[in-house]
């Protein structure tokens, strides 16, 4: 039996199954606007037309899922709590609402997340003139976060860069920008830049926020390890020097060589003393013994130095140092 999108004719040489072709992609660019009163409409004319193709239901119920959510966001009166607000219902449509859906709908799935992106993007941005300096950072790597989201790496990197320009060691920003590097295909400096993140402060970067490839194919591989989620995050570029993601090395400069040493020397401390964060510690040590022993080999530093350094790995964690050094 045929469906009534092959029996009816809309007008002289035009069939239904073209009229909802139309109502579908007239609904999807309103999805792209955030006008999803009209997109409703829109999937209901071509319900009308054939109530059966599941790309119509699934387009009109994503329709009136938003058109409740944006009728929420407009009592919402601070700009940064409209931007949360619409990441975080973002996050449970396409968690929960899009798997009880008949057909993927990738097209008006994207249409959407471009409307919710840029929309977030504009709220961060616009609640930067009504907080203080402390809290711009965190403003724009929001913002950030929702160009990435959105694919706009180069709007994503400029507020990433006016971020670190009002804190140069935020390695959540650090961490951010060597996604995007990765996203636009320049690999050595997102290996770069991953490192010196991790590196300043790995309880501060989100990984669920990146898209790295290489990030998350040593997330993977530690699933095995039984790692709690705090402890993961330091443990990420310890196993990403060996599996050899994190491969790009520098000569550290005399002042930074200090203040390397100087953390070693402390974080031993509180290692020894039983600190409650030990196992939080241990990794972060490690991580700075293969920086310094990254030095050494650039300076061509003699060989017992670098085998003192092993050693104190091993004494950490002999699983890593096997994993290492073979």
């Amino acid at each position: 039996m045929k469906s009534v999108a092959e029996n009816t004719i809309t007008s002289p040489g035009r069939t239904a199954a073209a009229q909802l072709e139309e109502s579908l992609r007239n609904a999807w660019l309103f999805f792209r606007s955030g006008d999803f009163v009209r997109a409703e409409f829109e999937a209901e004319k071509a319900l009308m037309v054939d109530f059966e193709d599941p790309r119509v239901v699934a387009t009109l119920k994503c329709a009136v899922f938003w058109k409740d959510r944006i009728v929420r966001i407009a009592e919402i009166k601070v700009p940064e709590k409209k931007g949360d607000f619409l990441l975080r219902e973002l996050s449970g449509f396409e968690s929960r609402f899009l798997l009880h859906l008949d057909c993927p709908l990738d097209e008006g799935v994207d249409a959407l997340r471009q409307y919710v992106y840029q929309s977030a993007a504009k709220a961060f941005l616009d609640q930067i003139p009504f907080d203080d300096e402390e809290a711009k950072p965190q403003l724009l790597l929001k913002c950030a976060r929702a160009h990435k989201g959105n694919g706009d790496f180069d709007q994503a990197l400029s507020r990433l860069e006016e971020a670190l320009v009002l804190q140069k060691d935020s390695s959540a920003a650090l961490a951010e920008m060597a996604d995007c590097f990765e996203m636009t295909n320049e690999t050595q400096k997102a290996k770069l830049f991953f490192r010196e993140a991790f590196y300043l402060g790995a309880q501060s970067i989100d990984l669920s926020s990146l898209r790295s490839v290489m990030v998350g194919e040593v997330v993977a591989s530690l699933s095995v390890w039984g790692y709690k989620e705090e402890e993961l995050v330091e443990w990420v570029p310890v196993h990403a020097v060996i599996q050899g993601a994190f491969n790009v090395k520098r000569e550290l400069k005399p002042l930074e060589l200090g203040h390397l040493k100087q953390s070693i020397n402390t974080l031993k401390t509180e290692i020894q003393a039983k600190s409650p964060q030990k196992s939080l510690l241990i990794p972060r040590l490690i991580n700075r013994y293969f920086w310094l022993i990254d030095h050494f080999l650039s300076v061509k530093e003699e060989r017992s130095k670098i085998e003192d350094v092993l050693l104190n790995i091993k004494l950490l964690d002999p699983r890593v140092h096997e994993l290492y050094t073979q």
